[in-house]
Formats: structure tokens, sequence, C-alpha cells
């Protein structure tokens, strides 16, 4: 069975709040000598109130006057200049700053994921902002940006675009009243590594069951039950060479996830349609030409292409995996059927679009449709035999069991 643990505590507001300055040693001393029923966390005190709720306490604010007390709050992941700047919204870098900041806001494990990221970033003599973070983890989307002419990169770098912590695992480009933005999920990235594992696993010698539980997994980040702590729990520690190779996978589907988003951008497809009569149609359109754009606008040279367009291929491959699962009742409905193609009419039309030097070999991508039917099986099975009707829906965390040495405790260990 899989290897699960569930969250130990419930968060409230505790009456020390996570801040802009790490709780000490002496401190984590002092809270358990003199309050009953607390306990050492990896980082900081866990103080349980006999309720079944507790408080984990990390740090202290200090409060800065200028400031209110829920922007003191921003100052673990985000820098007050950057708070104050979003007090009047001017450009479209501001609404993206935003969408970043509220959506760790909204989560305590993802202010305890930024507060071990800005310690990391920090811990390298760099100068933390979140805004330096984001370009910093845009390697992804800058090497697709990269490959364009000169002309087409200066109108993709005239946008905000990158990673964000949102819940919807999703990519989407905006029109706003502030401009244009390009903005990618992080749990996407997660999402496609494990469906790497689940997929390309078993010509690393993965065992079948770790990739079973790497298909689950995929399947619990985009259900959102999944926890956001990769960077402190990382659910499994590969060989090194399968690491490289599984990151290089996810490297190309990023590329073409921004490409795809960049090329509604660059094809003048970011215009308000609501109302129209042929809104599918137009829609389904729209996502056939960006797919085949996001490949054909990137490099000069065939090998370039054939990478993205493998790239494409699985992505539009895991989306099916989404839509099969869906229909075997592990995913809530999937398809998106207004503005959006099935992922194998994608497939198909991508196929007729390319040259045939940028396409698999003859009959991969049917061998990997079968395999991906045969996964879904295996993971309804699994759920089945598991003896957990909750497998896919409990928050917290699984892990492959043969990548991970034993399961551990949520804010004692991590």
């Amino acid at each position: 069975a899989c290897t699960a643990t569930m969250e130990k505590t419930t968060l409230m507001s505790p009456p020390l709040l996570p801040g802009n300055r790490n709780i000490t040693e002496e401190e984590v001393r002092r809270i358990l000598n003199l309050l009953p029923g607390s306990r050492r966390a990896s980082n900081g005190v866990i103080v349980d109130n006999g309720d079944g709720t507790s408080y984990h306490i990390t740090g202290f604010i200090t409060s800065d006057p200028e400031m209110a007390d829920v922007e003191n709050l921003h100052l673990a992941y985000a820098t007050k200049h950057e708070i104050i700047r979003l007090r009047e919204l001017r450009t479209a870098h501001d609404y993206l700053l935003r969408v970043r900041l509220e959506a760790i806001a909204a989560s305590p494990r993802a202010v305890r994921t930024f507060r071990k990221r800005r310690a990391q970033f920090e811990e390298r003599g760099r100068r933390w902002t979140l805004t330096d973070y984001y370009n910093a983890q845009n390697i992804d989307a800058k090497r697709y940006v990269s490959r364009l002419s000169r002309p087409l990169q200066r109108i993709v770098k005239s946008i905000p675009y990158g990673l964000a912590p949102i819940n919807e695992v999703n990519a989407v480009a905006r029109r706003t009243m502030l401009g244009d933005v390009v903005m990618v999920a992080e749990n996407l990235r997660y999402f496609f590594y494990f469906m790497n594992i689940a997929m390309y696993g078993p010509y690393s010698e993965i065992r079948t069951d770790d990739c079973i539980d790497a298909a689950i997994i995929a399947l619990r980040i985009m259900r959102g039950s999944e926890s956001f702590d990769f960077d402190l729990d990382p659910r499994a520690t590969l060989p090194a060479q399968i690491e490289r190779e599984i990151q290089s996978k996810t490297g190309r589907q990023m590329e073409f996830t921004f490409g795809h988003e960049f090329a509604h951008l660059l094809e003048g497809h970011l215009v308000d349609r609501l109302g129209s009569d042929d809104l599918r149609v137009y829609s389904h359109e729209c996502e056939f030409a960006a797919d085949c754009r996001a490949v054909l606008a990137a490099g000069s040279d065939h090998e370039t292409k054939r990478t993205l367009a493998r790239g494409a291929f699985d992505v539009l491959l895991y989306l099916h995996f989404l839509e099969v699962s869906a229909r075997a009742g592990l995913l809530r409905s999937y398809s998106d059927g207004v503005t959006h193609p099935l992922p194998l009419e994608r497939i198909g039309r991508l196929k007729a679009a390319l040259n045939k030097r940028y396409l698999p070999p003859p009959g991969e991508i049917e061998a990997s449709e079968d395999a991906i039917d045969t996964m879904v099986e295996s993971v309804t099975k699994r759920v089945d035999v598991s003896g957990r009707p909750d497998l896919l829906s409990f928050y917290g965390s699984l892990y492959l069991p043969t990548f991970t040495d034993r399961m551990k405790t949520d804010r004692i260990e991590f």
C-alpha cells in the first residue's frame, strides 16, 4: 500500500504568528518550559491546545508602524517595498506579484515553504525579494524565449510571465485591466515530474509499485490534496542519473507549456470573445493553433523543434491521462469542452501540422495511449485494495516507498 501521512495539526491564528524573524533556540527552550503540552518541532515549537488543534510557532513579527497588521504578516515572504507597492496596482507586474503574494498568504504550507526558500536564497548571499526569487525560477520560460526570433522575443519580454503558487493547477495567458500576463502554476511542474516517473520510470528500472504511486501523487496534485511542501518533503530521492533524466523531461514539458501560452499572445488570442456565438469553435481553433505555434516558433534547428514536439506530446498525453482518470471516477470532471478540445484531438492536429521529422517514431504515441489506459487501471486497483477510501482525497503526503526510507512526521521532522 502507499505510504501516507496526514496533517498532524490544525493551524489556527496563534498569538505569535510566523513573521520576518525566525525563532531562536533560547526562545524555543523558554516556550518549552513555560507552556505545558509544547513540543519541539523541526522549526520552532508546537503547542497543543488539548482540543485537537495546535499552534506552530516558527518566528515573530517585528511590527512596522507604517504598515497594517495584515501587511506585517507578509514580511515573512515579501519585502516592505513589494507590500506597499501593492496598495495601488499600476502595472501587470504588480498584478502578478499580488497573485503570488495572496496565494502564499492563503496557505500555511506555502508560508512554511517560502520561509525555507527565503533562508536558502539568502544563504547564497542574495538579497531576498519575492520578485527576484521568481525571476531566478524562470529557467524553463527563459529558455523557451531564447529560442524565439528577436522580434518575437521583444513582444514576449514586454509582459510579466512566470510561475505562481496558485491552487489551480493550470497555465494561463490572461488579459487584465493592467496588461497581459502569463502564469503557470508551480504545482503543474510537480504534476509533470511525477507523471514522468510514472510513465518513463519502467525504462529506468523503477519498480512498478513506485510508478503507480507516482501516478497517484500526480492525481492528488491535480485534486489539490497533495500538500504544497515539496521543498520541505520531496516524497522521493531518486538516483542522481534518473533524477537528471526526469528533470530534463519535465523541463521540456514546461517549455512547451510556456510556449503554448506565449503563442496565445503572439497569435492575438487575448481578446474578449465572451458572448460570441462561435466561442467554442474559436477557442478550439485557438488551442490547436497555440500548440502548433509553440513548437514551430522556437528555434531554427530541427533538433530543437523535435525536442519541443516531444514535450508537447508528453503534455497532451498527460492531459489524456487526466481525461481517462476522470472517466474512471478517480478525478472530478476534468474536460473543458467549451474552451479546450480533447487531448487526443490536439495530438492528432499537432501530428498533422508538424513535419514528420519532428514526430516520435511511428506507433510510439499510440503505445503511450495504451500505457496510460493500463496505468489508470493499475491506479484504480491500488485505490481499491489500499484500505483507504480517501487515498486520493486526504490532505497530506504520499511517498514512493523504494525511494523514501520512512514516513516522516509533519512539522516534527520537516
